[in-house]
């Protein structure tokens, strides 16, 4: 698996806020379309929407209130940045000149590119304009480069990670440097990613930012477990509960890796799969697991795939290994796919088969204030075609998934859903499980990195899958787990 610092990220997250974290909706990160992102969804699950209420208040990290404010209700790795001196803070010393053209691109082209800024102003009831208005003064005064870090932080976090928005903490070259097994159609979008990952100036500004983000995340830590708070240092303390009670208290026979934890829950009747991520990393291992519970289970009267929590990874993950095995038929689903017509998209992405969308037919939940700021469109179908002659899994199967299901994970539940592949059971999820791979947008004096999904996806009624999510079959009533839900639905 390849080095990454995915758990001080979704932990270090919650502390953005002074022990606050967004629990309505994970922006996690992510690819629908492709077999590539994985490590890049685990990564910054929440750092799209930690800092989001604080620079919805019009406050950014690094003012002295702030400061006097966090130190008040304690301490956070964004509050930790600010506070860096010019020597510690700084990897290339930029001018105010150069701070302000970096921040000045990014806005242009996310106001020219990114599909979703009615949405976010709308969801987050934000103005962007103003927003860049202020803090363009704010790093007009600022002193160090990690004062322009926090600053475009609260910016981007000011929408919530609304369509993967993000500033990255750490730089995705290496996890996009493979391209290996990418499909044909996919390939060119790939490689334009994967170069403009892999750029000298973004990889000295992060290597400096990841060593600050150790240091700082470790004060954090510190600080809460002397407070006697160190359960806030749980990036999902319910979920982690949840989980250890379905490894030690109901499961039977069973067995763990990184990214699966499986076992019977009662024997001959109902098995249990959970499905951390859709990780590609993990890609051939879990094949080989799976393959090997599925002949193992075949013939069990119900088999539960447990995605709750997953953060999403490739797309390709739930095709080949989750639904393909398991059905004997082609499955298809349609969908809506409305885009910007920048050119920082058009860089990326061929527009040759999307058409105006004074063209788009009559989707009645559709919202027309997101298509007004929206240019061009396309039908697309997911298809997913049997991968063996005969169902692997004989019993009816079942999905878990909550609301931080989001990105690919949340494609697997909407397509679960409009297929019918199985029945969905627990919390509306997250979002985003239509589109494309999310581009980055460096900034060329810090080399910062901010990346969006260009594509904002629609269900073929028009319902917006960011807004949305998806609403399972079976919904889980207040206080009790879809796993609990489920086995209830199970004894009916």
């Amino acid at each position: 698996m390849k080095k990454r610092i995915v758990i001080m990220l979704l932990l270090a997250a919650v502390m953005l806020n002074g022990c606050k974290a967004d629990s309505t909706a994970e922006r996690p990160a992510a690819d629908t379309m492709t077999t590539l992102d994985s490590a890049a969804q685990t990564k910054d699950s929440k750092a799209g929407e930690a800092a989001a209420e604080e620079a919805t208040t019009g406050e950014a990290a690094g003012e002295t209130s702030e400061q006097q404010k966090e130190t008040e209700e304690g301490i956070t790795v964004i509050g930790e940045f600010a506070r860096l001196s010019a020597e510690e803070g700084n990897w290339k010393g930029l001018t105010t000149e150069e701070k302000l053209e970096d921040f000045d691109f990014l806005y242009q082209t996310l106001k020219e590119n990114y599909p979703y800024w009615n949405l976010a102003e709308r969801m987050q009831n934000i103005d962007l304009d103003e927003q860049y208005r202020i803090t363009r003064e704010k790093i007009e005064k600022s002193e160090t480069d990690m004062q322009l870090f926090t600053n475009i932080q609260g910016f981007v976090g000011a929408c919530g990670g609304i369509g993967h928005l993000q500033l990255l903490v750490e730089n995705y070259a290496d996890d996009y440097s493979n391209l290996d097994g990418i499909p044909e159609e996919y390939f060119p979008l790939m490689q334009k990613i994967s170069e403009t990952y892999a750029n000298d100036t973004s990889a000295a500004a992060y290597k400096k930012i990841e060593l600050l983000f150790k240091k700082a995340w470790e004060k954090v830590q510190a600080y809460y477990e002397e407070q006697g708070m160190s359960d806030f240092l749980q990036a999902d303390p319910d979920s982690a509960a949840e989980e250890g009670k379905a490894g030690e208290s109901i499961l039977l026979d069973s067995g763990e890796t990184d990214n699966l934890l499986y076992g019977i829950i009662e024997e001959g009747k109902t098995a249990y799969i959970k499905i951390r991520f859709l990780d590609m990393d993990y890609y051939e291992e879990d094949r080989k697991i799976l393959t090997g519970l599925y002949e193992k289970y075949s013939d069990y009267e119900n088999v539960i795939f447990d995605l709750t929590d997953n953060g999403g990874g490739g797309m390709s993950y739930f095709d080949d290994l989750i639904m393909a095995p398991n059905i004997d038929h082609t499955c298809s689903a349609d969908t809506y796919q409305f885009v910007k017509n920048g050119s920082y998209n058009r860089k990326f992405m061929d527009f040759s088969e999307y058409k105006p969308v004074s063209e788009v037919p009559d989707l009645p939940r559709l919202n027309q204030e997101d298509l007004s700021g929206l240019d061009l469109f396309k039908a697309e179908t997911y298809k997913v075609d049997p991968s063996g002659e005969k169902k692997a899994l004989n019993g009816k199967l079942w999905m878990l998934v909550n609301e931080y299901v989001y990105s690919s994970s949340e494609y697997a539940a909407m397509f679960t859903k409009a297929t019918g592949f199985a029945t969905l059971v627990g919390r509306t999820t997250g979002g985003d499980g239509i589109g494309s791979e999310p581009l980055p947008i460096v900034l060329k004096n810090s080399g910062l990195i901010v990346r969006y999904s260009p594509v904002y996806g629609t269900t073929p009624d028009g319902a917006g899958s960011e807004e949305f999510g998806t609403e399972p079959d079976i919904l889980s009533p207040e206080g009790e787990s879809p796993l609990e839900t489920c086995l209830k639905a199970i004894a009916q």
